[in-house]
């Protein structure tokens, strides 16, 4: 079977006519334009809450790790292990994102100076 060379280029156009890109596009309209604020308006304060929420564990993180009580290390370990009752596992997946973000990471190093836990002198 001979495809011809005008249905092959009739093919070629309409797939280069159909928009599969933008997500906007392909979702359905907003039922209202009230719904619509309202969801644009809760958007930015559940945004605001979960920012909260990182600068708290951060801030704990960080005011244990310059007592050095844990390091990076530890909360990766403790993330990563343990009862799966603690927490959900997307939260788990959540804090382990915020814990490897560059700024975090940086700040752990800059407490230890690259190395792993608390500096022991050495006891004679």
């Amino acid at each position: 079977m001979k495809i011809l060379e005008s249905e092959i280029r009739e093919l070629i156009k309409e797939v280069i006519t159909e928009d599969f890109g933008m997500a906007g596009k392909q979702l359905p309209t907003f039922s209202s334009k009230e719904a619509k604020k309202v969801v644009d308006d809760g958007l930015r304060d559940w945004a605001k809450v979960l920012r909260k929420a990182q600068y708290k564990v951060i801030k704990d993180w960080m005011t244990k790790a310059k007592s050095g009580a844990i390091d990076y290390f530890d909360i990766v370990r403790g993330i990563q292990t343990g009862d799966v009752s603690r927490a959900h596992p997307n939260e788990t997946q959540f804090l382990h994102t915020l814990l490897n973000k560059d700024k975090i990471m940086n700040r752990f190093r800059s407490y230890y100076g690259g190395k792993k836990g608390k500096k022991r002198g050495i006891k004679r």
